[in-house]
């Protein structure tokens, strides 16, 4: 069984945020909130990249409905990308803008999947639930997440206390708490483990996102069509040269 959500933290602070991306976990400690009658003392943040898909725009509206403080942040994921480049998992250094401003490669600039994920969904959350005055901030991350957790519950971030009420708990664990309180989550769930933050994602190449855009958005998987052709195009230009090394190792891919 996995560990029951602590709350007691809350108890030492005045402002408190809850980051709710829509997603299985971040809804998950909504409802725990809801049944624990704590909302009252809490402030919902949703940050929006503008490119999520249409049923996590609905279930965020959906389990939105009633909270005494919401609060929407919008950023421009496309717009950013227009102009600093698109994200992947491999980036060749002709690509990359250090590479572009020496004049080392031409076509699509393309950035880490990192660098886009803290331009446009990382930094402007944590920014705005620091301006905003908040000293607690809980959020549905988890150990099963990630091979490491970069933060524990109890750890400060920019003079922010973190909670992590579903720290210890699985996938699996998650999905039964939801299931057994009848909390409907989006399709997606049923292909995904994880909800992706942006439908058009050139990155995170392993989240399964092209099969499930053909198979229910055919106009969304049309342009994350184009845009991968796009990354694959300058990913390819870097597999000549690495071939020739590999070779030169006596390495065989």
């Amino acid at each position: 069984m996995p560990t029951p959500p602590d709350f007691s933290a809350l108890d030492g602070h005045d402002r408190i945020a809850l980051g709710f991306s829509g997603g299985k976990d971040s809804t998950a400690v909504l409802t725990m909130l809801r049944e624990a009658g704590l909302l009252d003392r809490v402030t919902v943040y949703h940050l929006d990249t503008g490119d999520l898909l249409p049923e996590m725009v609905a279930h965020v509206a959906r389990m939105a409905q009633g909270l005494p403080r919401f609060e929407h942040i919008q950023t421009d994921v496309r717009g950013w990308q227009w102009q600093h480049g698109l994200p992947s998992d491999l980036v060749p250094h002709t690509q990359h803008w250090i590479g572009q401003q020496m004049g080392e490669g031409r076509g699509t600039r393309l950035v880490g999947r990192y660098d886009c994920c803290w331009a446009n969904l990382m930094a402007p959350f944590f920014d705005r639930v620091a301006e905003d005055g908040n000293t607690l901030l809980i959020r549905g991350t988890k150990r099963a997440d990630m091979a490491r957790l970069p933060a524990r519950t109890g750890d400060m971030a920019g003079g922010v206390e973190l909670l992590y009420p579903l720290e210890d708990w699985s996938h699996d664990d998650v999905r039964a708490y939801l299931a057994a309180r009848g909390v409907e989550l989006p399709p997606m769930y049923g292909r995904m483990v994880n909800a992706p933050e942006c439908a058009r994602c050139t990155a995170w190449w392993g989240e399964g996102r092209g099969a499930y855009l053909a198979e229910r958005y055919p106009d969304l998987h049309r342009d994350y069509a184009e845009r991968m052709r796009l990354v694959m195009a300058e990913v390819g230009v870097s597999s000549a040269p690495l071939a020739g090394e590999l070779a030169a190792c006596g390495i065989v891919p």
